[in-house]
């Protein structure tokens, strides 16, 4: 089965403007996949083959020379050395676009090194796990699987496949190859445990010395360890909304996953029911609101993505903020896991004032059955999973 993707458009645009594209997202994404489809008339290269990525790394010239382009270069982390010798050959020939397929799983040690050789030259784009909007293609599809499975594409395209089998084979994959090219761990069950616990504080101010504590490693421990997740492309941190920009870089982010579906496994919830009756599935449910806002609306946490937390403890799950003149509009977006939700528990009516000269759209995302955007008096009310989102992001 296969699922159109919401970067496909952007993904054929920057080939027709640029001589390298970088797919870039977390392992198992769909990014082999969605170059191969797109552009089959393309070589297609693997470094993730132990034989390509030595010859890469120890000879990238000669590697280079092997190809015609244009050519589909996969896994390329596993050889950086490659970006100096693509950046020549571009040079050559600025003019000829999309000769450069690259696709890569780590995010900040790519784009150092991206940044070091290719800056003008290369389009950057991020795949993400399937969205609502993407599995709702299929009219087959149970939604409420997306709920608790989440997006990775082959949980969707492989019925045989267990999503617990593949979880558990994803984790150990991770940990074997992608993250101790990023880190030195010495304890696998700590890392495991890590894991986990950061599970159970989705959308909780990230506290280090409280997770330390809980895993048992120091503080330094958990930031390298978080900066690691947040590399490979597993996990966020949202920034709060503050109008001063500096005060945004140096207060507390709340933690996210990219995929609600590997948030869950780590949790132990295995279907529906489970996901229902679980004591995070409210953190879930923000976590479901924050990925489709990410995947569908293609806002960026930091940039135009914040949450609201004021001295007196009163919150917004999310705040978006279109652009950053004082009359741009902004978007409060509060996420509830249930159907019946009580109005004291909104807080729209206390954050919107703080905006006197902007205009302020009130949205309210629930885990409703309708399947359409439905008007209430002060917000607007709909389900994600089933409803594109009314947002100016969003395809």
């Amino acid at each position: 089965m296969w699922f159109n993707r919401v970067v496909e458009k952007s993904l054929l645009s920057a080939v027709d403007s640029r001589p390298v594209v970088l797919l870039t997202g977390a392992r198992q994404t769909g990014k082999s996949s969605l170059l191969q489809k797109a552009f089959s008339q393309y070589k297609y290269v693997t470094l993730d083959s132990l034989q390509f990525a030595v010859q890469a790394k120890e000879n990238p010239d000669y590697f280079l020379n092997q190809f015609s382009q244009p050519v589909i270069l996969d896994e390329i982390q596993y050889a950086p050395e490659l970006f100096r010798y693509i950046k020549i050959r571009v040079d050559r020939d600025r003019s000829t676009y999309g000769q450069w397929l690259l696709t890569g799983s780590q995010k900040f040690e790519l784009m150092q090194s991206v940044g070091d050789s290719l800056a003008g030259r290369i389009r950057i784009i991020h795949l993400e796990t399937l969205s609502a909007l993407e599995i709702r293609q299929k009219n087959s599809v149970n939604l409420n699987d997306y709920i608790w499975k989440g997006g990775y594409p082959e949980l969707w395209s492989n019925p045989r496949l267990n999503s617990q089998d593949f979880f558990e084979d994803y984790i150990h994959t991770y940990i074997e190859r992608d993250l101790r090219q990023i880190i030195n761990i010495s304890n696998l069950l700590d890392f495991q445990r890590f894991i986990r616990i950061c599970a159970s504080r989705i959308g909780q101010l990230i506290n280090y010395r409280d997770i330390a504590k809980d895993v048992g490693v120091s503080d330094v421990t958990i930031k390298n360890w978080l900066g690691a997740l947040e590399q490979s492309g597993l996990i966020y941190r949202l920034p709060p909304f503050y109008a001063n920009i500096g005060k945004r870089f140096v207060k507390s982010s709340r933690l996210y996953f990219a995929d609600h579906g590997l948030a869950a496994y780590l949790l132990g919830i295995s279907d529906y029911p489970a996901w229902q009756n679980h004591i995070y599935k409210g953190n879930l449910w923000e976590n479901i609101v924050f990925c489709e806002l990410v995947k569908t609306g293609q806002y960026k946490p930091g940039h135009n993505l914040f949450f609201y937390r004021d001295q007196n403890g009163v919150e917004m799950d999310f705040i978006i903020q279109e652009s950053v003149t004082e009359t741009s509009a902004i978007t409060l977006i509060e996420a509830k896991a249930s159907e019946n939700i009580s109005p004291k528990k909104l807080n729209f009516s206390k954050i919107a004032p703080l905006f006197k000269k902007r205009p302020v759209r009130c949205l309210l995302m629930a885990n409703i059955s309708e399947n359409i955007l439905l008007k209430m008096k002060q917000y607007d009310l709909l389900n994600p999973v089933l409803t594109s989102l009314p947002l100016s992001g969003a395809e």
